[in-house]
């Protein structure tokens, strides 16, 4: 059986935190997938077989020329990526975020294609508040042939948005757990206890609140370093608290890092941590933040927050510490907790690296999404497994 073509709709290919969705898209096996970008970036570090289209509108690109002749002469605003579309022969849509679904309705439409929408965060936390995002996922929901989620808090909060409950899935984040050496984390008798945050700063990531409870813990456990990997928005308030509590030489900015360089981070880390919150415009991580997942496959324990599908990615209690949102206080008794309890952290990380194994493997996972994919299209799978 010829593998079937799948178009995968993106705004942009591909940001550096967006690596979930590149893990997929670089493991497909029994289809053949095309990527369809709005823009495109950072193809070093995220390099594909695939067939990579620029379906950006800048002056005077194919896609811009195209689009021009198309709305004035023939009314059709979508002529370019109709004709990838036949030029390849794609059998199924698979549009990333909800706003992607959306945008290529009216092809889908037009051409009698399947189309699979993935929502991944402030697609459906943030967007949703406004009643123009409002009317149009009604039209997605009611037009799109199915829909994926992170867990089951995305499942429930894009129910409550109008999608039918029976054309959601969950289609796990997932990682490749061999990019990550497992070490067990001992107690440290000598040198600083390293605690590490990976991440945007951003309200979501709660990276204050982590400062917060650093700041309780300092007194009793001087021998800690903070080390913070990320950039952001909210920079200047994280510098400012740091300077305001004499933090500094306990807290290292790092700033943005390549994943390679990371992975190095949190080989070299103690203690992971992620306090994430719901933002004061809605935003959240709609389901969680992969970079637990690379925690607990490297045997980091993790101090995290009841948030989104945090709770179902790591095992509460045993690989994870776990804090209600915004709760500074809480989130320092856990980080005392561990600092405390050094001979803790072997067992933690031994449950967090099989949990990620067992529930969130990207070659298990990547089966799922290929068999989705068949039986959306009536196909039989087996053939196409047995020669991948």
């Amino acid at each position: 059986m010829t593998k079937p073509v799948v178009a995968h709709i993106l705004p942009s290919y591909l940001p550096v935190s967006q690596t979930f969705i590149y893990r997929y898209l670089s493991k497909l096996r029994t289809v053949t997938p095309i990527i369809l970008a709005g823009e495109l970036n950072n193809l070093a570090s995220f390099p594909v077989r695939s067939r990579l289209y620029d379906c950006s509108s800048h002056p005077y690109s194919l896609r811009w020329m195209i689009y021009g002749f198309g709305k004035r002469f023939l009314g059709d605003l979508d002529a370019y990526r109709r004709m990838i579309l036949k030029l390849n022969r794609v059998k199924l849509l698979h549009a990333h975020f909800g706003p992607t679904g959306y945008d290529i309705l009216m092809t889908k439409q037009r051409l009698k294609l399947p189309l699979i929408t993935t929502f991944y965060g402030c697609d459906m936390s943030r967007l949703p508040r406004l009643k123009k995002w409002q009317d149009k996922y009604e039209e997605l929901f009611d037009n799109g042939d199915l829909f994926l989620v992170e867990g089951n808090n995305m499942k429930r909060e894009l129910t409550h948005l109008g999608c039918p409950p029976e054309k959601i899935k969950i289609q796990h984040i997932a990682i490749d757990t061999d990019q990550f050496r497992f070490r067990k984390r001992l107690p440290k008798s000598i040198g600083n206890v390293i605690l590490l945050f990976c991440g945007r700063f951003t309200e979501k990531k709660g990276l204050i609140y982590a400062l917060m409870a650093l700041r309780h813990v300092m007194p009793q456990f001087p021998n800690i370093e903070f080390r913070i990997v990320g950039d952001g928005q909210l920079r200047s308030e994280v510098e400012t608290y740091i300077n305001e509590n004499r933090m500094g030489d306990k807290v290292k900015l790092l700033g943005m890092m390549s994943h390679d360089a990371v992975v190095k981070e949190m080989e070299a880390a103690d203690i992971f941590i992620q306090p994430s919150v719901t933002a004061k415009n809605g935003d959240t991580e709609g389901g969680a933040p992969t970079i637990i997942l690379e925690a607990q496959s490297a045997g980091v324990p993790v101090l995290t927050t009841y948030h989104a599908d945090i709770p179902e990615i790591v095992v509460p209690g045993k690989s994870a510490l776990l804090s209600m949102e915004r709760d500074s206080e809480s989130l320092a008794e856990n980080l005392m907790s561990l600092l405390s309890n050094q001979q803790k952290w072997i067992e933690m990380g031994k449950v967090g690296r099989e949990h990620v194994e067992r529930k969130h493997n990207i070659f298990r996972e990547v089966i799922k999404l290929e068999r989705i994919y068949y039986e959306i299209l009536g196909l039989d799978i087996k053939n196409n497994i047995r020669k991948a």
